[in-house]
């Protein structure tokens, strides 16, 4: 059986995840609801380093249904120490490749991170979707944007997508992705989804990809 991955993400109307050197807010109350209630559904939250470097998320749950597993991928070991996913509030896996330096892993370790090693240069995702399965880790909410969503849709492991819009127009700003999708991906419309001014449209992705 398969890990189930639930991608969520929010963007402007003209399609932006952000500003350089700026934070936008883009979910409302009644959204932030929805994300929490989604967090607390799932064995695990998962983010790219990048997210972690540009937003500082503590990836918890306010509606205490259950503490999922917050996992962050960092192929780099690039990770602040003081980041809030590392504060020790719920369990929290990092996954790092081989080229990472040591004493990163240790001082990762003494923070009480729980490192996973899985690739050479950079993460190798079947490898670590399969150790995070072997775990008990059996569905998985993936958030944020950059490479790491990316990754995740190239090598075919996301299951279903959320896309909150939020009712703005930023211009020239940060997409969603860091690169350019490999394949065409078919996505099935499963509902539409309203939360005051905001629309959050929830698809189901076809595992693997078609050309």
């Amino acid at each position: 059986m398969q890990t189930h991955v639930i991608f969520n993400t929010a963007i402007s109307l003209d399609g932006r995840v952000g500003k350089k050197d700026k934070q936008i807010v883009f979910s409302n109350k009644l959204d932030n609801y929805r994300v929490h209630r989604l967090r607390g559904s799932v064995d695990a939250v998962m983010v790219g380093v990048e997210t972690v470097l540009s937003d500082d998320p503590d990836l918890v749950v306010s509606e205490q249904i259950k503490t999922p597993f917050r996992i962050i991928v960092d192929s780099k070991g690039e990770i602040p120490l003081n980041s809030k996913v590392l504060d020790g509030g719920a369990k929290t896996i990092i996954a790092l490749s081989r080229s990472v330096n040591p004493m990163t892993v240790r001082r990762l370790q003494e923070k009480g991170v729980d490192v996973v090693i899985a690739g050479e240069y950079a993460v190798h995702l079947r490898d670590l979707l399969y150790t995070l399965q072997r775990r008990g880790i059996k569905n998985i909410l993936l958030e944020g944007s950059g490479t790491l969503p990316r990754r995740m849709l190239n090598e075919g492991f996301v299951d279903e997508i959320y896309v909150t819009i939020a009712p703005l127009l930023i211009g020239e700003g940060i997409n969603l992705f860091h690169g350019e999708l490999e394949h065409q991906i078919e996505l099935t419309l499963e509902g539409i989804l309203q939360y005051g001014d905001q629309v959050v449209l929830h698809y189901l992705a076809r595992r693997g990809y078609t050309e």
